[in-house]
C-alpha cells in the first residue's frame, strides 16, 4: 500500500510539475489565448474547448449552430481523452497581440489518423516530427480555429503554437536528442548481432528483434515516419485505402511483435536452467496468442480493436514480469537479474504512458517520454546483462579447454605409466615362460633319460632270452623278473604325467570334495600297506583317532597319487627287510602326513641340494619326477611339503593339508 501511495503521489506531482506551461495572458479567459512578443511557444490545451462528435456526422456547417457552438466544454490543459471511435472537435480563439503574424500550429500525436482544420491551412510534413499547419495571424485581431481530429487509436491532440523564427531552434534541439537516443539503441541491436553471431545462440537474436521492434514503434511515436504515411491520411482522402495507411495501427503491430520476440527471449533464456510449469505455460501460450494478434490487426484494426489492444500489451507486459518473478523464485540469478531493471521501469515509466494512452493523465514530458527511458534502461542493463553471461560462458569454455588439457595430461602420463607396468609385467611374463620352457626341456630331458634307461634294460633282457644267451632256467627268470620291473617302472612314469597333466588342468578348477580324513585316510592307508608289503617291504601303520572330526577339502586322486609316489620312492631306498612307515597326526590346523623309511638316508648338505632340485627342477634320485607332482599337487590345496634325512637312519617326507574353517 505503501508503494501504491507514493505511485499515486509521484503521478500527480509529475502530471502537475511538468504540465504544459500557459502564458499569463488569458490564462483564466476562457477559449481565448492571448499572443504576445515575449513568448514564443504557447501550448493551446489550458485555452482549447472541445466537442466530442460521437456519430462522426457533424460538419463545420453543423458546429455554426448555437446549439452546438454551446455544448463545446473547455479543456482545462487536458489533451488525452483515450480510446473512442468518436470524432472530436476543437475550438480556440488566437488574440495576436505581438509583433510577429507567422506561427505554426503543431499537434504533438504523430499516431492521428485524419485532421481537418478551418479556416483551411497548409498542412506541413516535410522536416517535421509531428503534423503542423502555418497559419497567419493578424497583428491586433483575434482569429477562431476550429479541428477536428479521428483516430483509430488513442485521442491524443496536445496543440502547440510556435513562431516560425524559433521553430528551427526547437527542430535541431529534439534532433539531437532523438539522434543519440536512436544511436544508442542501434549500437545495442548491434552488439545483440555480434553476440549472436559469436554465440550461435537463438536468445541474441530473439532480443535484437525485440529491440528492433520497439525502436521503430518509438520511431513512429516520435514522427520519424510521418513523410511515410503520406498527407492523403490526415485530409481523410486514403484513411480508408489500407492498414498501413494508418500509423496507430503500424505502431500496435511492432508493439505487440515485439512483445512476441520478448517472450521467445525469455523461454530462451531462462527455461533451460528453470523448472517453473506456470512460467513455461504462459510463455508458450502467449508464442501462439501473439502472431495471431499482428495477423489480427491487418485485417481487423479499423472495427475498435485498439482498445483491446491497450489491454493485450499492457496484461502481456505484466506476464512477463510475473514469468520473470517465479523464475527468480526458483533461484535462476538471470531472473534476478532481469527482474530488477523490470519492476521499477514498469511502475514508473511504462504504467505512465499507459495511463496517458487512457486518458487518466494529462500529456507532458514526463508521461510522453518516460516510457522511453524506461525502454533504454532497461536494454542498456539488459545489454550489460547478455555481455556478462556471454563473458561468463567464455571463461567456463576456456576453463573447460584448460581443464580438458589436464585431463588429456594426466591420461598420457597414465597411459605411460600404464604401457611401462604392461611392459615390465610382459618382460617378466617373457622370463618366466622362458624359465619354464628350461624347466620343461629339462624335464623331458629326465623324463627321456628315465623312461630310456628301463627300456634300454628291457630291450636288452629280451634280445638275450631270443638269441638264447642265457641258458639256465634261474637266469633266465631273473631276467624276465627284471623285465617286469622295468615295465612297471615305465607304467609308473606314465602314470606320473598323466597326474602332472591333471594337476595342471584341476589348478584352475574348484572341483574339490569334503572328505572326513582319518575315514579316508585309514582306508588309504590299508592299501599302500598293501603294496608295501608286496614289494617286499614292511609297513608300519600309524593311525590313531584324532579325537574330532577332521574335515578336509581335497581331490582325492590327487591327493592318492601324492601317498602313491612318495611310497614308490621310499620303497626304491629302502633295502629288503626294510620298514616303511605312514603317519597321520593334527598339527596347526590341519593334518600332516608322514611317510618315512628305514633306507641309507643322506646327509642335510646334500639333502637340501637334492630337495630343491626335486621340486624346482623336477630333477630327483631316480623318480624325480614323482616329486615334482608330489609338490605340485600339496601346494595347490594349500599345503606344504619338505622333507627330513639323516645318514644311516633314513629319510621322512611330511605334507599337510589345511582343515576346512581353519582360514581357507
Amino acid at each position: 500500500m505503501r508503494i501504491l501511495s507514493l505511485m499515486i503521489m509521484m503521478y500527480i506531482f509529475c502530471a502537475i510539475a511538468l504540465s504544459p506551461a500557459v502564458s499569463a495572458m488569458g490564462t483564466t479567459g476562457g477559449a481565448e489565448l492571448s499572443i504576445a512578443d515575449n513568448e514564443r511557444s504557447y501550448s493551446i490545451n489550458a485555452q482549447m474547448e472541445v466537442l466530442e462528435d460521437t456519430q462522426r456526422q457533424w460538419s463545420m456547417q453543423d458546429l455554426q449552430s448555437p446549439a452546438l457552438q454551446q455544448q463545446f466544454q473547455p479543456a482545462r490543459g487536458k489533451s488525452s481523452f483515450g480510446y473512442t471511435l468518436s470524432a472530436y472537435w476543437v475550438r480556440v480563439t488566437l488574440n495576436n497581440e505581438s509583433s510577429n503574424d507567422k506561427w505554426e500550429l503543431t499537434v504533438i500525436n504523430s499516431l492521428m489518423d485524419k485532421i481537418d482544420i478551418y479556416p483551411p491551412e497548409t498542412l506541413i510534413t516535410k522536416h517535421r516530427l509531428y503534423p503542423s499547419y502555418q497559419i497567419t495571424l493578424p497583428q491586433g485581431q483575434k482569429t477562431t480555429i476550429y479541428i477536428r481530429f479521428e483516430t483509430y487509436g488513442s485521442m491524443i491532440i496536445p496543440l502547440r503554437l510556435t513562431a516560425q523564427s524559433t521553430l528551427y531552434n526547437n527542430m535541431f534541439n529534439e534532433l539531437l536528442f532523438n539522434g543519440i537516443y536512436y544511436g544508442m539503441i542501434l549500437v545495442i541491436a548491434v552488439f545483440q548481432i555480434v553476440l549472436y553471431l559469436y554465440t550461435r545462440n537463438r536468445a541474441y537474436l530473439y532480443y535484437m528483434l525485440n529491440v528492433m521492434c520497439f525502436c521503430t514503434a518509438l520511431l513512429i511515436w516520435n514522427g520519424f515516419t510521418l513523410p511515410l504515411f503520406g498527407t492523403s491520411r490526415l485530409t481523410g482522402e486514403a484513411m480508408g485505402a489500407g492498414i498501413w495507411y494508418s500509423p496507430s495501427a503500424v505502431y500496435d503491430f511492432f508493439y505487440v511483435l515485439g512483445r512476441w520476440f520478448g517472450f521467445l527471449f525469455i523461454e530462451k533464456i531462462l527455461f533451460p536452467r528453470v523448472d517453473s510449469p506456470t512460467a513455461k505455460w504462459i510463455c508458450r501460450l502467449l508464442n501462439v496468442i501473439c502472431p495471431f494478434i499482428c495477423i489480427g490487426i491487418l485485417f481487423f484494426y479499423p472495427l475498435g480493436m485498439a482498445q483491446f489492444l491497450f489491454w493485450f500489451k499492457y496484461v502481456t507486459l505484466l506476464l512477463a514480469v510475473v514469468v520473470v518473478i517465479l523464475c527468480a523464485r526458483k533461484g535462476d540469478r538471470i531472473a534476478i537479474y532481469l527482474a530488477i531493471p523490470k519492476i521499477p521501469i514498469v511502475i514508473f515509466a511504462i504504467v505512465p504512458k499507459a495511463l496517458l494512452l487512457y486518458g487518466v493523465l494529462p500529456n507532458n514530458m514526463f508521461t510522453r517520454y518516460a516510457s522511453q527511458f524506461g525502454l533504454l534502461g532497461d536494454f542498456v542493463f539488459i545489454a550489460i546483462l547478455m555481455y556478462a553471461l556471454m563473458n561468463q560462458m567464455r571463461k567456463k569454455e576456456e576453463n573447460a579447454q584448460q581443464e580438458l588439457v589436464q585431463t588429456l595430461s594426466d591420461w598420457n602420463v597414465n597411459l605411460k605409466k600404464t604401457v611401462e607396468e604392461q611392459t615390465e609385467s610382459l618382460k617378466r611374463t617373457n622370463d618366466e615362460l622362458i624359465v619354464s620352457e628350461t624347466f620343461r626341456t629339462k624335464m623331458l630331458q629326465n623324463i627321456s633319460h628315465d623312461v630310456r634307461s628301463p627300456l634300454s634294460y628291457v630291450q636288452s633282457g629280451v634280445e638275450a632270452l631270443i638269441h638264447k644267451f642265457e641258458t639256465r632256467p634261474e637266469h633266465q627268470e631273473r631276467i624276465m623278473r627284471n623285465v617286469h620291473d622295468k615295465v612297471l617302472d615305465v607304467n609308473r612314469f606314465i602314470d606320473d604325467l598323466l597326474a602332472l597333466s591333471r594337476s595342471e588342468v584341476a589348478s584352475g578348477s574348484a572341483d574339490l570334495q569334503l572328505v572326513i580324513f582319518y575315514e579316508w585316510f585309514e582306508e588309504i592307508g590299508k592299501e599302500l600297506a598293501a603294496d608295501i608289503e608286496y614289494a617286499g617291504r614292511r609297513c608300519r601303520l600309524m593311525i590313531s583317532p584324532f579325537g574330532t572330526d577332521a574335515d578336509v577339502r581335497i581331490d582325492p586322486y590327487l591327493i592318492k597319487r601324492v601317498l602313491s609316489n612318495l611310497v614308490h620312492n621310499a620303497c626304491k631306498f629302502t633295502p629288503p627287510d626294510g620298514t616303511i612307515t605312514l603317519q597321520a597326526s593334527l598339527r596347526n590346523k590341519s593334518v600332516c602326513i608322514m611317510i618315512g623309511d628305514t633306507g641309507q638316508g643322506i646327509g642335510e648338505e646334500q639333502m637340501t641340494r637334492i630337495f630343491r632340485r626335486h621340486y624346482r627342477e623336477g630333477e630327483a634320485q631316480g623318480s624325480g619326477l614323482g616329486l615334482a607332482i608330489a609338490k605340485e599337487i600339496v601346494e595347490q590345496h594349500g599345503g606344504e611339503i619338505w622333507a627330513e634325512s639323516e645318514l644311516g637312519k633314513g629319510s621322512r617326507f611330511y605334507f599337510t593339508l589345511p582343515l576346512v574353517g581353519s582360514g581357507e
